[in-house]
């Protein structure tokens, strides 16, 4: 299991695009993946309607963690999608 945190850099914060494109990424773990924002529980990333839940408006720290097969890539893609704030 891996887990690290990350900033939301996109300015409409994880907009339902985004929150898609974490569900797309985070399917290919094989495993478990879930998000969290500071405070709350840990929600399913495989589900954007679990991600826009956290209401995660942009400056927002978020943690990841992942537990599969591909955790590491998955992890990778994550971030780079969240930091960038713009779908990939």
């Amino acid at each position: 299991m891996k887990s690290r945190t990350v900033t939301v850099n996109c300015e409409q914060g994880l907009h339902l695009l985004i929150a898609s494109q974490v569900a797309k990424i985070a399917m290919r773990c094989g495993g478990t993946v879930q998000i969290r924002s500071q405070g709350q529980v840990f929600v399913n990333a495989c589900d954007a309607m679990e991600v826009m839940t956290l209401g995660a408006a942009v400056g927002t720290p978020l943690e990841i963690t992942a537990d599969g097969t591909d955790e590491t890539s998955v992890l990778r893609d994550l971030i780079e999608l969240i930091e960038m704030g713009a779908a990939v």
